[in-house]
């Protein structure tokens, strides 16, 4: 379901691009890069991006939450890949939020693509250590499909052509992305016997 729905918001997302990108262009670019374009700034502008660092920041505390939750009932392993998840979520976030690899550090002489890297190294350095835990569990699929859809806009930029528009892909790759944390978190929370989470407020 998630993964139709992942799916749905490519297409939609750049079906309506096609239809017209000058009108419905702003409603996937950052408000700053608009206005320094002089294009007009129509009350949707940014929406998109603005959407995804919701679904970064909600990936994030659910991740951290959950995580440092199952690290206090002696769950390290998947508690440490949570936290260490919602971190990385949050990183990029932030980096959607403040526009770091595209304003803030390029702007003082760092490539866009140093960033990038950066964060995909964090993204995947997570990936690699915790391959059991996170691909454990039947929504471990969510995971593979983000990791293909963030591919996919990254190629994207590169190759003309291809079917997806980089921003809805990106989209869909985020929703996949947080709803892996979701499903993880809910299962963590099942986990946790009856009476913990009070004892833990109260230690």
């Amino acid at each position: 379901m998630v993964a139709a729905l992942s799916l749905g918001v490519a297409v939609g997302v750049t079906a309506v691009l096609a239809i017209d990108t000058v009108r419905f262009g702003p409603a996937v670019r950052d408000v700053l890069s608009v206005a320094r374009a002089g294009d007009p700034l129509p009350f949707y502008t940014g929406w998109l991006t603005g959407l995804g660092v919701v679904g970064w920041i909600s990936a994030a505390t659910t991740g951290v939450f959950a995580g440092a939750l199952l690290w206090r009932c002696g769950e390290r392993r998947a508690g440490r890949a949570l936290v260490l998840g919602g971190l990385v979520s949050a990183a990029m976030g932030a980096d959607d939020l403040f526009m770091f690899h595209d304003g803030v550090l390029a702007e003082r002489g760092v490539p866009e693509w140093v960033t990038l890297v950066v964060l995909g190294a964090a993204a995947a350095l997570w990936g690699l250590t915790h391959v059991r835990v996170l691909l454990s569990g039947r929504e471990a699929v969510l995971l593979v499909l983000a990791g293909v859809w963030f591919a996919h806009s990254l190629i994207v930029e590169v190759v003309e052509g291809l079917y997806f528009h980089e921003e809805a892909s990106k989209a869909a790759a985020i929703v996949c992305w947080t709803v892996w944390f979701w499903v993880r978190a809910v299962r963590a929370l099942r986990q946790v016997p009856s009476g913990v989470p009070a004892q833990l407020s109260t230690s």
